[in-house]
């Protein structure tokens, strides 16, 4: 018998985003207008989206524009983000992930 866990924990195999990332994240979500559970489960879609590219081989670049692009649908369709806020974000988002990008 060996000590070992028959089946991995949820850390080993579900990749996650750095605490940098995620508090980069929730501070850009706290600022917007619209809130709640719709919002907050689009900020995690999009961290685990974030997390996924980041483990998977190709270009990070266009894993990370999938990611904004759906997390920005949400949030100006059925979460009403008005659209000059939803641009602001899209512009933030976009510095936030060219830093994930240079530290890799």
């Amino acid at each position: 018998m060996t000590d070992r866990p028959t089946r991995p924990s949820t850390t080993e195999d579900t990749p996650a985003a750095p605490g940098w990332v995620e508090d980069s994240v929730d501070a850009l979500f706290a600022a917007l207008s619209v809130q709640g559970a719709g919002v907050q489960a689009l900020r995690a879609a999009y961290l685990d989206c974030l997390a996924a590219g980041g483990a998977e081989a190709g270009d990070l670049d266009v894993s990370h524009d999938r990611c904004r692009r759906v997390l920005l649908t949400g949030l100006t369709g059925p979460e009403r983000l008005p659209r000059a806020e939803a641009r602001a974000l899209e512009l933030a988002l976009e510095t936030l992930e060219a830093e994930i990008s240079a530290r890799i």
